[in-house]
């Protein structure tokens, strides 16, 4: 684990997502770019910012396993303005619902990243056909960085490790500048809280370069 840890310090991968996939991003963003210059120019922004927010909510509330409906609805008070901001964001881009992953069993957290990859309840299927095929991959790539967010608040000794490759994978197919997602690909840092703020500013950064007019939609 120390091992896995001084890796991850370092966002190290077993290829390098910029030249695995830059050739398939080169592809879908030929895809995409038709329908999304009939989108809203915000459009890419918020599907990026519904993703943090989806992340963010199922890594928070899934640590509490299966609850009854009035627990969870006194457990989740702490986060219910991001619920309130991704069930609006998902209707402003009528991606609707938009609600976290059902947790039964142990199992079923543990394997968050995956069922998220999995597109388990349809949201980034959502995503692309209301938006394109590179905005579906923006919208993982906000999810998994998300759920490291809510991981490094709340992080003690044992530090969780993001999801690199796939982050890595989500941004270049998303069109996202490697130099922006680097660092969301690993960590920095030497207590809990330095390493909680260097990566939600990084993840800061990245939502401001969606601001830029090269990227965002094409509609005004």
């Amino acid at each position: 684990m120390r091992g896995a840890s001084q890796l991850a310090r370092y966002g190290w991968t077993v290829n390098d997502p910029a030249q695995t996939f830059a050739a398939e991003a080169k592809e879908i963003a030929e895809q995409s770019r038709l329908r999304e210059a009939a989108l809203p120019a915000d459009f890419p922004l918020q599907v990026f910012q519904l993703g943090i927010e989806y992340g963010y909510v199922n890594q928070w509330l899934g640590g509490y396993g299966k609850q009854s409906a009035d627990d969870m609805n006194w457990l989740s008070r702490p986060i219910a303005h991001r619920l309130q901001r991704m069930e609006q964001l998902a209707r402003q881009l009528a991606v609707a619902p938009a609600a976290p992953l059902p947790m039964r069993t142990a199992a079923d957290f543990s394997q968050l990243t995956q069922r998220i990859e999995a597109d388990e309840d349809g949201l980034a299927d959502r995503v692309e056909a209301t938006g394109s095929p590179r905005l579906r991959h923006l919208f993982l790539l906000a999810a998994h960085v998300g759920t490291e967010i809510a991981a490094l608040e709340s992080a003690g000794d044992l530090i969780p490790i993001p999801a690199t490759l796939l982050i890595g994978q989500h941004a270049t197919l998303a069109g996202i500048a490697e130099e922006s997602w680097r660092p969301l690909g690993r960590y920095e840092g030497d207590t809990p809280a330095a390493r909680s703020a260097a990566y939600e500013a990084a993840a800061r950064r990245l939502e401001a370069s969606l601001e830029e007019p090269g990227n965002r939609g094409g509609a005004p």
